[in-house]
């Protein structure tokens, strides 16, 4: 499965790291819609960041803490799929970490991570 190498939500990518986070977060200017669907309800949100473990989104959307969703991010004409758990309420939304996902799924999010990274890098 090849991500291609021009996405759109490359674009400006910045990063940026909290001393109490495992990864880099990279925030993409370009839009991109995470989709999630829970026991009761299914929404799209916009993406706010991004790491190796896990994302946040802009919505009004209420969610309690600890609630499991499926979540796809649409990467080129691919999918990428996981289950996750909300972690915290922030003020524009909520945080999400990865709980599982495929071999397949996992090696798609790594390319976008890397491509983000590589992206956010000084020229």
């Amino acid at each position: 499965m090849e991500v291609p190498p021009n996405l759109d939500l490359l674009a400006g990518c910045e990063e940026y790291q909290v001393p109490s986070r495992r990864a880099k977060r990279f925030r993409t200017i370009a839009p991109t819609e995470v989709g999630f669907a829970g026991t009761d309800v299914k929404f799209s949100a916009p993406l706010l960041d991004f790491s190796p473990f896990g994302l946040s989104v802009k919505t009004s959307q209420e969610v309690k803490v600890g609630t499991v969703f499926r979540l796809g991010v649409k990467i080129g004409s691919d999918y990428f799929r996981a289950a996750g758990v909300v972690r915290a309420k922030i003020p524009e939304g909520f945080a999400v970490e990865f709980l599982a996902m495929t071999s397949t799924d996992r090696a798609l999010m790594r390319r976008l991570y890397l491509r983000l990274e590589m992206a956010a890098r000084p020229k």
